[in-house]
């Protein structure tokens, strides 16, 4: 089942997601929409994954580490299986 994560990062710059986005260029399998921007000092990033595994898989892969490394605070995340979804 396609999920959808909302990760809200209060504290977070764009700097720190360009850190980490430079050392993870590819699209990993299974990401289906990824997008990130800032307001009133919060980053967010909204991402589409095919299921729930291939998220985990991604963040045990080294993008955890990174994001630690770059000193992103910890996401409030909001998690839902998607029930429709129009291209």
């Amino acid at each position: 089942m396609a999920i959808c994560r909302i990760y809200e990062i209060e504290g977070g710059t764009l700097d720190q997601y360009d850190e980490v986005d430079a050392k993870f260029p590819e699209s990993p399998e299974g990401a289906k929409l990824h997008v990130a921007g800032a307001a009133d000092g919060r980053l967010y990033v909204v991402e589409i994954w095919e299921s729930r595994e291939q998220v985990e898989r991604y963040m045990q892969s080294g993008v955890g580490a990174a994001i630690e490394e770059a000193g992103i605070p910890e996401p409030k995340v909001a998690e839902f299986e998607i029930h429709n979804e129009v291209s």
